[in-house]
């Protein structure tokens, strides 16, 4: 298998200190081909969920750190120049002038709080039902989010479930409980041409991948093809954790390509390559 991460974060997120070539040389130790760097740029505050982009007065930096990276990259692994975009939907104009950025190679759309609400991350939820009420809220944002254009895969769909989980509550976002919700949103980037990511960050907390495999199977079924696999590392020790088993999954699941990106264009690598 020739094995890509194409979802990692460095020092230029917020909530990461890792310096870009630790991650890659971590990547590549741990058996990756490729690593995109996708670092945070959210629309929203994520204690407040109001708006706030911070995108025009960072991008500078991480223009600086990628630079130096490519002008001097580590042997035995390439390296891509992604963004992770969380919230588009919230100020469309703002996600599309960071999107349109000519370095980029391939941009997540993420989710990590509701409209002028803190990041799932910071509630503390106190039932079931509560955290089945902000599942659908989530999956309706999702939808929103599934319609516009610019990006190219759908990062950590169930992210929502991670913290719920942690809180000891079994809310996970599967085709059982949602199957109307995930189709509705599958459908609308099949329609665009995005694709879903398999995020392997609840593979070293116990949990499944996010998307979880009943939903990864709803997507095949309704004719997804476009899928993208990323680590969510935010530490060189995480770099690459999970793809491998990822990819074994989704060859479970019938999926025979994942898609790697370059200059916001897909080639498709056979799993079993």
């Amino acid at each position: 298998m020739i094995l890509f991460d194409q979802h990692t974060h460095s020092r230029c997120s917020p909530d990461s200190d890792a310096p870009l070539r630790d991650m890659a040389e971590a990547a590549r130790d741990h058996g990756m081909s490729l690593i995109c760097f996708t670092d945070h740029f959210d629309m929203d505050d994520d204690r407040t969920g109001h708006c706030a982009p911070t995108w025009p007065e960072r991008w500078p930096d991480v223009v600086r750190e990628m630079e130096a990276l490519l002008a001097d990259p580590p042997a035995g692994i390439e390296i891509r120049w992604g963004m992770e975009l969380g919230e588009i939907h919230h100020d469309p104009a703002t996600a599309a002038k960071a999107a349109a950025a000519p370095e980029l190679d391939f941009v997540l759309g993420s989710l990590h709080n509701l409209r002028d609400t803190p990041d799932f991350y910071h509630i503390r939820y106190s039932s079931l039902e509560e955290c089945e009420t902000y599942n659908r809220a989530y999956l309706r944002e999702l939808a929103e989010l599934a319609e516009q254009e610019c990006f190219d895969s759908m990062a950590h769909m169930g992210y929502t479930s991670r913290y719920m989980i942690r809180r000891g509550f079994r809310a996970e976002i599967t085709a059982d409980r949602y199957r109307d919700e995930l189709a509705e949103i599958f459908r609308r980037l099949i329609r665009g041409g995005r694709g879903v990511e398999v995020n392997t960050s609840g593979l070293r907390e116990g949990q499944s991948t996010f998307p979880d495999p009943s939903a990864l199977s709803l997507y095949r079924d309704l004719g997804g093809e476009i899928v993208t696999v990323g680590s969510d590392a935010h530490t060189p020790r995480d770099a690459g954790i999970g793809v491998k088993e990822a990819y074994q999954l989704l060859q479970s699941l019938g999926f025979r390509y994942v898609a790697r990106f370059t200059k916001r264009k897909p080639d498709f690598v056979r799993i079993d390559g």
